[in-house]
């Protein structure tokens, strides 16, 4: 091989790397999130329960009780795998990182696509819960 091919090579290697690593951000967890109702009433655990369920679902996460008060939620696409928890009360909920793969998740930053995930999980859990 040339010096001039392996330059080149090492070039493209080098871009490709560098343009990879500005997908990244810090993590995103949504903690004690309030319940909010339209009609004000306070929510029981089972409702708020069965509102992230169906959220849950509708974005493509498989959801599964831990124990009363906490769900794991799995999503898979492509070769990416998001686990998380997801604590619930009448009053509050939160959503934090468990596990992943192929995310790049570093103990601060992650891929921004789970981000998006998230966020997007977020906001049909909200949707679903003003609904109670």
């Amino acid at each position: 091989m040339s010096n001039k091919f392996l330059v080149l090579i090492s070039l493209c290697f080098s871009t490709v790397l560098f343009l990879g690593c500005g997908n990244t951000a810090p993590l995103l967890n949504y903690e004690n999130s309030p319940v909010t109702t339209v009609s004000g009433k306070k929510a029981k655990a089972e409702q708020v329960k069965k509102a992230i369920i169906l959220a849950g679902t509708q974005k493509g996460w498989q959801m599964k009780e831990v124990k009363p008060g906490l769900l794991e939620a799995t999503i898979f696409r492509s070769n990416l795998m998001a686990k998380i928890n997801i604590n619930y009360s009448p009053d509050s909920y939160s959503i934090t990182y468990k596990d992943s793969s192929n995310f790049r998740y570093d103990g601060t930053n992650i891929h921004k696509r789970y981000n998006h995930w998230i966020r997007l999980l977020n906001d049909q859990i909200r949707s679903q819960l003003i609904n109670i």
